[in-house]
């Protein structure tokens, strides 16, 4: 019967919702042919580096690794519905790291890099950004793994992220910063974090929040359970695949013990 299934004046879909299957029933049954959405912004993703391999390299020499971090973040980005993404690699020079980085910021809305922020003698990723007019917002953050992250705002509003070079510094940050800003950019509902109770202790550090890798599993009365899975630096990614996310402990002078409600 008409109005049974909604009333004239009924809101159907809320401004800042993804267009799933349900939304797109709801608009499809409602003669909604064309609406009003916004832009996923275009990302390029910057490995910087001498010593990044391509990954096909089937030899690598002295010192070379092969390029895994703009994989990793692509795909995080991707399973997020931002799939405009372009990759790019710029060497361990600044002048070449400057040219790229004009040409990108001049093409897309959002950078990603990885590597170059710390305070070695060849990290000009900051130097670079700043000379193209890019305001820095923060530089360095006090967590672990990922403190040397860098922050900043291009002349035209664009979003770049100078992530850490390392692996699981480098997840984490898209996790806990790229991702979230990315869908408060496009109108999407921040949400509060989820919660979980550690299965088991971890340890946390007097100074730094930490993110620890877990594994997310359920009790028998649903309560959702986080089995920390320590990586023993930020380079060891070996042990990711086999974890659901992290969870977060602030900064504290005694090991988190089992029981502990901690944020997803």
């Amino acid at each position: 019967p008409r109005g049974s299934d909604c009333r004239g004046g009924d809101e159907l879909l809320s401004p800042g919702v993804r267009l799933r299957a349900p939304e797109l029933a709801v608009l499809a049954a409602n003669g909604l042919d064309m609406v009003e959405v916004t832009r996923v912004p275009s990302v390029a993703i910057v490995a910087t580096g001498d010593e990044l391999a391509e990954v096909g390299q089937r030899s690598l020499g002295e010192g070379q690794i092969r390029r895994s971090n703009d994989r990793a973040l692509a795909a995080a980005l991707r399973g997020r519905g931002f799939g405009d993404v372009h990759f790019a690699q710029v060497p361990d020079d600044l002048a070449a790291t400057t040219a790229t980085l004009e040409s990108l910021l001049a093409s897309r809305q959002v950078l990603v890099l990885s590597g170059g922020v710390s305070v070695g003698q060849r990290d000009f990723v900051p130097e670079a950004l700043r000379s193209l007019g890019v305001e820095q917002v923060l530089d360095r953050i006090a967590q672990r793994p990922g403190k040397p992250m860098w922050f900043g705002i291009g002349p035209q509003q664009q979003m770049v992220f100078a992530l850490p070079g390392n692996p699981v510094s480098a997840l984490v940050c898209a996790l806990r910063y790229l991702l979230p800003a990315l869908e408060q950019a496009i109108g999407l509902p921040v949400g509060d974090a989820g919660k979980a109770v550690l299965a088991s202790p971890a340890a946390g550090s007097p100074t730094l929040t930490c993110f620890i890798p877990v594994r997310v599993h359920h009790d028998g009365s649903g309560r959702v359970l986080a089995t920390p899975v320590p990586v023993p630096t930020s380079g060891d990614f070996s042990g990711l695949p086999h974890t659901d996310g992290v969870v977060e402990l602030p900064p504290s002078g005694t090991t988190a013990a089992a029981g502990t409600l901690v944020s997803l």
